[in-house]
């Protein structure tokens, strides 16, 4: 089993937001770990885009270790689960019951608290010292800059992890069309091989017909 920390993007305010395509060995089971500061909410979104039926077992658990989420055999889902308490939390891909096929899957984390994509270290910018030449720019206030500027950030960040969404879906979607592609081909050539087989045999046994006929036939000719 392959125990690895989740690192990347991790907000100064607790908040996480993560995405990850994995590729599960067949009879493997993959498990990830998120750092969490503080009691939130997560939401959770995976989906399997390409290797044998497309399914997957899915398990979360909370840092006490209580299962969160527990899904067998499943393509894709959205979850939205809430932490009791800090520590880490666990994401576990389990593709143990496939002897064969490997599972590329795509998941997906997202805290419920405000995702400040900055450095850690990095300080908040001084509004209040621009308030006043703010305002004799502007009919607005500072605040009413500021909200607007969160909100156009909250839906730039929903666009985006919408996008992710989309294209794992599409990728999914390739990998089906292709596997289908491949396997009609396949079924296509062993069809006319077998084809062609019955085709040659038949002409054989008419040739090997008449063979024998016209042996009979110059026998009976001989004999009389």
């Amino acid at each position: 089993m392959l125990f690895l920390v989740l690192t990347g993007l991790v907000a100064s305010a607790y908040a996480f937001e993560q995405d990850l395509t994995v590729k599960v060995g067949a009879g493997k089971m993959e498990c990830f770990f998120q750092p969490v500061k503080k009691p939130l909410g997560v939401e959770v979104e995976y989906q399997v885009i390409d290797g044998g039926d497309l399914d997957i077992n899915f398990f979360v658990q909370s840092p006490d270790g209580r299962v969160l989420i527990s899904e067998h055999r499943k393509t894709d889902n959205f979850h939205r689960v809430e932490i009791p308490q800090a520590g880490d939390m666990k994401v576990c891909l389990d593709n143990t019951f496939s002897h064969f096929a490997n599972k590329i899957v795509f998941f997906e984390l997202i805290s419920d608290d405000e995702v400040n994509l900055g450095d850690e270290d990095e300080k908040e910018p001084d509004w209040d010292s621009a308030k006043e030449e703010i305002r004799e720019l502007m009919d607005m206030t500072i605040e009413d800059l500021k909200d607007m500027l969160d909100k156009m950030g909250q839906n730039l960040d929903k666009s985006r992890n919408l996008q992710t969404v989309l294209k794992m879906y599409e990728a999914r979607d390739r990998n089906i069309v292709e596997s289908n592609f491949d396997r009609v081909n396949f079924f296509s050539c062993v069809q006319l091989a077998i084809m062609l087989s019955v085709g040659l045999v038949q002409v054989f046994l008419i040739r090997s017909l008449f063979e024998d006929k016209s042996r009979v036939s110059g026998l009976m000719k001989s004999k009389t």
